[in-house]
């Protein structure tokens, strides 16, 4: 969650974190607009699995040149206001007519939710841009799917929809593995949409609703279970 050119911008990460509590919401409002401030994240072992995220994604991409499949690039995430923003995301349906197989770091933006897809698979399905269509798809480095894998890719597939002209079928994630999972969205679809009515509900609310921090996760150490809260600060 951010804001930019005095717009609040929305992404994937904010939806899940609000599934997993719903304090997290209003305190990451209250961090866009300068109220609190995001404790630091100092943490070699997320720094590694950043760095594996991205050998995974490489190994996907280098197996698809292999194949002989045709591939669009982006770098890295667009730097700057509301119209970097809108720029990435034309960019990206200017890769998706030009109708190549698969489509890296696919950037979207539709004025309040942006996002970034892993990847962008082309399937033989009709839709606005031609003979073809396309999926959204994520690499994880875990071996099983989690719910926001799903959730994330649910968000992605109606970017797709908005920029395509009809819905995504399916969407993937490629697990660690290196296998390519597909799920049908129209069964995961509803849900989505109920946490996001949720969250949008939630977030209007921001300034008038008394929360408090729920436990988001648990780790075991030494044997006992430690319950930990999101560590912010006033």
């Amino acid at each position: 969650m951010q804001i930019l050119d005095g717009q609040l911008i929305l992404s994937a990460s904010d939806l899940v974190g609000h599934l997993a509590c719903g304090h997290l919401t209003v305190l990451e409002r209250q961090a866009a607009e300068g109220r609190r401030t995001r404790p630091p994240r100092l943490d070699p072992a997320l720094d590694v699995l950043a760095k594996r995220g991205r050998e995974r994604e490489e190994k996907f991409l280098d197996e698809a040149r292999v194949a002989g499949r045709r591939i669009v690039e982006f770098p890295g995430e667009p730097l700057g206001g509301v119209e970097a923003l809108r720029e990435a995301d034309r960019l990206t349906l200017e890769a998706m007519r030009s109708g190549v197989d698969v489509i890296a770091q696919a950037s979207f933006f539709d004025g309040r939710w942006q996002g970034r897809a892993d990847f962008l698979l082309q399937v033989e399905r009709p839709s606005g841009l031609g003979g073809w269509s396309y999926e959204p798809a994520d690499a994880k480095l875990s071996r099983i799917v989690k719910g926001a894998a799903i959730l994330q890719l649910c968000l992605y597939a109606d970017q797709v929809r908005r920029l395509q002209g009809t819905a995504p079928e399916r969407v993937a994630v490629v697990t660690g593995d290196g296998r390519l999972h597909h799920y049908r969205l129209d069964d995961y679809d509803a849900y989505f949409r109920r946490v996001r009515r949720r969250f949008e509900e939630r977030l209007a609310s921001a300034e008038g609703v008394s929360t408090y921090p729920e436990p988001v996760g648990s780790a075991s150490i030494g044997g006992a279970t430690t319950i930990t809260f999101p560590g912010w600060r006033g």
